[in-house]
């Protein structure tokens, strides 16, 4: 018998530039964090409920500077500078921005945007014409 292999179109040459603008992407996303006040990007996409809080604060806190791996006193700080209560149960909303695949654990206290999260951030703020 006779095999007949059959090759797929070669999707290597792709991911390159797909994971460029991704960087792109979270990059400038994060330097549009970085020109505004977290209560302004608040106001700006409008989003109120925590786990969305959350992730929106956190990549303040990131793209200012903050590094990957922020945990919960970091959230008080950033909730209290935006003038914004503080989530009365942060596990359960920190869980429901992980379950969604906004956050990411680093460790089993200490939080970072995942890829999904500065995406749907970058969508967000172009949206709104911030970007």
């Amino acid at each position: 018998p006779i095999y007949r292999i059959e090759e797929a179109a070669p999707l290597v040459a792709d991911q390159p530039v797909a994971a460029a603008n991704n960087r792109d992407k979270e990059s400038s996303v994060r330097e549009t964090l970085a020109k505004h006040a977290p209560a302004e990007v608040l106001n700006l996409l409008k989003w109120d409920n925590y786990p969305d809080k959350i992730l929106i604060l956190g990549a303040c806190h990131e793209a200012r500077g903050g590094g990957e791996g922020w945990r919960s006193a970091d959230m008080e700080k950033i909730f209290a500078e935006a003038k914004e209560g503080t989530p009365a149960n942060f596990p359960r909303d920190i869980s429901k921005a992980i379950k969604s695949g906004d956050i990411r654990p680093v460790t089993p206290r200490t939080y970072a945007i995942s890829r999904t999260g500065w995406n749907r951030l970058g969508e967000a703020l172009a949206k709104v014409g911030a970007i």
